[in-house]
């Protein structure tokens, strides 16, 4: 069963992750599968786990909770097209496989499932016939400061989610008063790094040219513009 997550912020699609994993863990801290650096998001606010063909999502006691199509949940089992909202993100579960909604009484089973210890869900998932895959090797790159106070500083980029813009818990600080808080946020994945503009009047230029609200690949080497502020990104060989 093929499946993946579609993260979004303020209706701008971020990044996609496929659920190959048997646990996907959603929070702020870094090591999270899904890394969402947002102070309304808890360090490890929820987690998604594939047991056989269902897909469970679970909170893990996060401050501000998780909702599921506009409705508080602490485990639920998830079916194509439902919405997760995580803080001020949402992620759109994408599984046409799931098929219809599954009823209460489902819901009402798995609660024995969230308790079982690691060993057992393991056999669980031999059961289902499910396989853990290994995560792909994903390459290290970063961003060096080319203007401004922090000239030639460099940032890594190391996490799955990082916030560029002149908020506080913005890893790549950029002022400016037409800067967004979060004015664009760098995506890592699988197949290399992305950039997205979020928010702000200072639009985010790869290259000399503005970019739209969806992903743009980025590549060693390219110059990257925000308000007076140069940076260029780079690959770690």
């Amino acid at each position: 069963m093929s499946c993946k997550l579609i993260l979004k912020f303020k209706d701008t699609v971020i990044a996609e992750y496929e659920l190959t994993q048997e646990e996907t863990t959603i929070g702020r801290k870094e090591g999270n599968t899904i890394h969402i650096d947002n102070l309304a998001v808890s360090g490890r606010h929820a987690r998604i786990l594939k047991i056989g063909n269902k897909v469970i999502l679970e909170d893990l006691g996060s401050t501000n909770g998780t909702q599921v199509n506009g409705k508080g949940v602490t485990k639920h089992v998830l079916s194509h097209g439902d919405v997760v909202t995580v803080g001020k993100h949402t992620l759109t579960f994408s599984c046409p496989e799931a098929g219809q909604k599954q009823v209460e009484a489902e819901e009402g089973e798995m609660d024995k499932t969230m308790i079982i210890s690691s060993s057992a869900r393991e056999e669980l998932l031999e059961k289902g016939g499910a396989s853990a895959t290994a995560k792909p090797e994903m390459v290290l790159g970063g961003v060096q400061y080319l203007s401004g106070p922090l000239m030639g500083k460099s940032v890594e980029l190391k996490a799955s989610l990082t916030s560029m813009g002149k908020g506080k818990n913005c890893k790549i600080r950029v002022p400016g008063l037409l800067v967004g808080k979060q004015a664009a946020v760098f995506t890592r994945r699988p197949t290399g790094y992305h950039i997205t503009h979020l928010e702000g009047m200072s639009k985010t230029k790869v290259n000399g040219e503005s970019i739209a609200d969806h992903p743009r690949v980025l590549k060693d080497g390219d110059i990257i513009e925000l308000a007076d502020i140069k940076l260029q990104f780079y690959i770690k060989s």
